[in-house]
């Protein structure tokens, strides 16, 4: 199952306008297809942002399900590991970390100083709707017998930022050997999730 960190900026977007990306992202939370992780300091902030009296006017989600949500239905990650400097804006650092730490497959942000990033160690950065084509790829895994592998750092070969990109590949350390056709999502210069099988 895919192991995902959000980051405060797409939450607060979802509690501020329950935007159609953000609102499929948490439902597929809620329903169980993939792994929220959080760290003391991910949820800390995140309870810090919510509850400012100025987001409680505006919010048009249950801010208090959302903050239990988190201590309940997500995965701890201890929060030692220190990435300090990673990002460019340093407060953004301890998603980095929460990621890196938890084995995360993807990091899922609104916040341009992690998305222009776009990946950091083994962890993909991308935003909710390039988040949600890679969950639909990794939940048809079954269809033709072929099998989805995350891909942080493989260049794409063709095609458009953004798109499900049909190619050939020849195989790198965090994909399948290029035997049959590869399925990718891409994000930029970056694979982002592939799917593997001879009938796609």
């Amino acid at each position: 199952m895919l192991r995902v960190v959000i980051d405060t900026s797409s939450l607060v977007s979802y509690v501020l306008t329950q935007g159609e990306l953000m609102s499929r992202v948490v439902a597929q939370w809620r329903a169980g297809n993939y792994v929220l992780l959080s760290s003391p300091a991910t949820r800390a902030e995140v309870a810090a942002v919510v509850t400012r009296p100025s987001i409680r006017q505006l919010a048009v989600a249950l801010l208090d399900d959302l903050i239990t949500g988190l201590e309940r239905f997500s995965e701890h990650v201890p929060g030692n590991l220190d990435v300090a400097g990673a990002c460019r804006d340093p407060k953004d650092d301890k998603f980095l970390a929460c990621a890196v730490e938890g084995n995360a497959h993807y990091l899922v942000s609104s916040d341009n100083d992690l998305l222009d990033m776009r990946h950091f160690r083994d962890v993909a950065i991308v935003n909710p709707g390039q988040f949600l084509l890679a969950l639909e790829l990794y939940s048809e895994e079954s269809v033709a017998g072929g099998t989805w592998t995350p891909c942080s750092r493989y260049p794409r070969d063709v095609g458009n930022s953004h798109h499900l990109v049909p190619i050939q590949v020849v195989g790198s350390a965090g994909c399948a050997p290029g035997v049959g056709n590869h399925l990718h999502v891409c994000h930029g210069d970056l694979i982002i999730a592939a799917k593997v099988g001879a009938g796609l």
